[in-house]
């Protein structure tokens, strides 16, 4: 019980803080043009569209992958159709190089989001410090 509420306390005052040491940041303006030349210019809406599209890429892997360890799956439960293992080890091999894509896809959206969440932040800092100020 005294966990939960040393834990609830902490949350409340990470709420409360975090306002105050973003707008006490003296380096915002370096920030946002930080984050613009990292972005090349990319507005909320270009993160999140090319993000959506990314996901769109990640479902084609991922149903070749599932038909593959469906493959797979027929080798090892009847292996006198591959005596050797040579198509069950190339189904395995194709597969996890397809995961390997799939997980850069899955890096770059997530890359995506967060670059339109620091965005969002920017300019609700913006905002906060206009009306602060």
């Amino acid at each position: 019980m005294k966990n939960k509420t040393s834990i609830a306390f902490f949350l409340v005052g990470m709420l409360l803080g975090l306002p105050q040491f973003v707008l006490a940041s003296e380096h915002h303006q370096e920030q946002i043009s930080a984050w613009r030349l990292e972005t090349q210019g990319w507005s909320i809406n270009d993160h999140v569209v090319a993000a959506k599209a990314q996901e769109e890429k990640v479902q084609s892997p991922e149903n070749r992958i599932q038909h593959l360890d469906t493959r797979t799956a027929h080798f090892e439960n009847k292996p006198h159709f591959d005596p050797k293992g040579i198509h069950r080890n190339g189904l395995k091999l194709i597969s996890s190089t397809l995961k390997g894509k799939i997980n850069l896809l899955n890096e770059k959206v997530a890359w995506h989001y967060r670059q339109s969440d620091q965005a969002k932040l920017m300019e609700l800092c913006g905002i906060i410090q206009n009306l602060w100020f």
